[in-house]
This record gives C-alpha cells, sequence and structure tokens, in this order.
C-alpha cells in the first residue's frame, strides 16, 4: 500500500506517456487577454517588488492586467498597490476576512482576461512566465496549466525534496494531459472553465481537477518558473496538516464527481496519488509494528524486521541531527513527517477543524 502510491503511480504514468503521449498543439496568432490575481493580507514587505516583478513581465502590454484583493489588510498593504494603480493594477479591497480562494473569485468577476493566472503576493516570476503559462492554452483542448515553483533557498528541506517528487510526477502526467491539481503560487485556467460551486474551497487543486471532469487536458510547464522562499520543516509540516485537512474533503467530492461524469481513470488517479498517499501513515505505522511483532514470534533476525529498523532509526537521527546531517540520509525523516503531518490534516478534516482562512508564517 505504501509502494502502490510511490512507486507503482509513478511508473504506469511513465508508461502511459510512452505509450500514448498527447500531440502538441499548435501556437497563437495573436495573444488573448489575460489576468492575473493576487490575494494579500498584511503584505507590506513584498507586495511592492510582487508588482513591479509582474509589471515587467515579457507579454503584450494591451493584453495583460494585474488584479489584486485585500483580505482586510491592517497594514501598508492597500496604500503600497494603490500606488501602482494607472499602470496596469487594479485594486479591490474587502471589509471582512475572506481567505485567498474566496478573494480569487472576486477577482475573477472583474477580470477581462479569457486565461487567468493564480499567483502570490511573496511569489516572483521569470520575466516570460506569464507567457509560458499562457501558450499552451493554443491547444483548445486544455483547461489548466499548471507552472514550476521553485526553491529560493540554498538548502535543502522536507518542502525542497516534496516539490521536486511532485514536480516529477507533474511532468509525467503533463505527457498525456493528466496533471493533478495545480500550485497555487504560479498556474493558468481559462475563465470560462472557472465557476467554483463553493468560494471558500475554490483553490487550486480543485480549481485543476475540475477542469479535466469537464473534460480538458491540464498539463504542466516547467518554464512558467515562480520562485519563493522555502520554509523549514516546522513551518512545513503545519503547511502540510493544514492543506491535507482542507484537501481531503474535496478529493472524495471530485472523485464521486468524476465517477458521475464517467471519468473512471481521473476518479482513480485521484484514489491513489491523492486519498491513499495522504493515508501512507497509517500503513508506515502497521508496518512498523508488524515488523516487531515477526521479530518478537519469529526471529528478530529477518529482513523485514532489520530494514523497517533500519529505517526507522535513520528517521529518527534525522530528527535528532537536523541540518547536520546529510539531506539524502534525511529522507527517511522526511517521508515519516510527509506521513504524520498528512495523518494529522485528516483528523483535523475529521473533527471539522480545517482551515481555509489563515495568516501568513513569518518570511
Amino acid at each position: 500500500m505504501i509502494l502502490l502510491p510511490m512507486v507503482v503511480y509513478p511508473l504506469i504514468m511513465f508508461l502511459l506517456g510512452l505509450f500514448f503521449p498527447r500531440r502538441k498543439g499548435s501556437s497563437f496568432k495573436e495573444y488573448p487577454i489575460v489576468s492575473v490575481m493576487v490575494a494579500a493580507r498584511n503584505e507590506e514587505k513584498c507586495i511592492g517588488d510582487r508588482l513591479r516583478n509582474l509589471l515587467a513581465q515579457d507579454y503584450p502590454k494591451d493584453k495583460f492586467e494585474i488584479l489584486v484583493a485585500s483580505d482586510v489588510s491592517t497594514d501598508r498593504t492597500d496604500e503600497i498597490v494603490k500606488s501602482f494603480e494607472g499602470s496596469g493594477v487594479r485594486f479591490l479591497r474587502l471589509e471582512r476576512r475572506m481567505g485567498k480562494s474566496a478573494l480569487m473569485v472576486e477577482l475573477s468577476k472583474r477580470a477581462r482576461g479569457k486565461i487567468l493566472v493564480f499567483t502570490d503576493a511573496n511569489t516572483q516570476f521569470n520575466p516570460d512566465t506569464v507567457r509560458e503559462l499562457v501558450e499552451p492554452f493554443a491547444d483548445p483542448a486544455v483547461g489548466c496549466v499548471d507552472g514550476s515553483k521553485q526553491n529560493s533557498l540554498n538548502s535543502i528541506t522536507c518542502e525542497s525534496i516534496y516539490w521536486r517528487y511532485e514536480q516529477m510526477l507533474k511532468a509525467l502526467g503533463s505527457r498525456i494531459g493528466a496533471v493533478l491539481g495545480a500550485t497555487g503560487a504560479v498556474f493558468a485556467v481559462r475563465r470560462n472553465l472557472y465557476n467554483p460551486p463553493d468560494p471558500a474551497r475554490a483553490d487550486d487543486f480543485e480549481t485543476a481537477v475540475s477542469t479535466r471532469i469537464q473534460g480538458f487536458a491540464c498539463l504542466y510547464n516547467h518554464r512558467a518558473i515562480a520562485v519563493e522562499p522555502t520554509p523549514d520543516d516546522v513551518s512545513q509540516y503545519r503547511r502540510l496538516v493544514r492543506i491535507v485537512s482542507w484537501m481531503i474533503g474535496s478529493a472524495f467530492s471530485l472523485s464521486g464527481k468524476a465517477v458521475k461524469r464517467k471519468r473512471y481513470c481521473l476518479a482513480l488517479q485521484l484514489a491513489i496519488h491523492k486519498i491513499l498517499r495522504w493515508n501512507m501513515g497509517v500503513f508506515a505505522i502497521i508496518a512498523s509494528i508488524a515488523s516487531i511483532l515477526l521479530a518478537i514470534y519469529d526471529s528478530p533476525v529477518n529482513l523485514f524486521f532489520v530494514s523497517t529498523t533500519v529505517f526507522n532509526s535513520i528517521a529518527l537521527a534525522g530528527k535528532v541531527a537536523g541540518s547536520r546531517m546529510p539531506s539524502s540520509l534525511r529522507l527517511p525523516y522526511f517521508f515519516w513527517l510527509m506521513c504524520l503531518a498528512s495523518l494529522s490534516g485528516i483528523v483535523r478534516a475529521v473533527s471539522s477543524r480545517s482551515v481555509s482562512v489563515w495568516d501568513h508564517s513569518a518570511r
């Protein structure tokens, strides 16, 4: 059950891409209007740099607009954004806390673009990122394009390991138009496909999967690069808890919708890549207990007990040693950190304590 999402699933995606690759689409004769949307909550330290970064994008200026929504910011965020009005930036302030997803829905209602680009206030795009996000939409069968979020720090953390693995899977899935979910810091969707039934849950994951339920492809473009600070392992643990607590219900709901629309492969993909993977901690705990019982009632000298003990011992050493241990040796620790965070997120979801509105962590 652990190998299925971690090893078998990537292998299947690789084989499908090898034997059934998507045909490459055409190119735009004329670029469409694009609306870049940013939700901000007390972002005075970075919102100015963010807007200057977006205004410097290599995209036709008459086809490009930036929309920023303030989630009841209490610092100088609103003042800074207003100073950019008139240069292609439009500002919206709401007087009650709504959270990022609901703000994005409000911005989409005011957007002029046929393509909506979603990003964060603390992110930086490469000069050609928006263009790279938009170009795959020349193929009318494409509904969503995910970009590549990269680590701005030199150190390797659980977050950076996690994203390298995710990007590998997205690259494999993109070969058949079957990317599952998107990166909130850098992705785009056709405006006519963005119609979330619940604005409070219109996150990157649901938005991307919804386009596939509607029969459109979801691609990954590694050249559409966004850079943002990578949190430490404690922050990443909390982030994973929050994300899983919020998304586990979405995964079940989207699976049901996929079955109703007869998208059976998508439903199976959600079950293996999301639901089963988020529950890997259960099987890891069972495997650890089973190896101990096998050692007690059979023999301590058996491959299962020895390999499990070595793996868990390295994980414990990684926790104790921290950054003093080489990152490659800390992989067992990263594995357990992600497993326990996912289980904590599921517990929060079951107990109805999932979080959809929060303040950003210190950057």
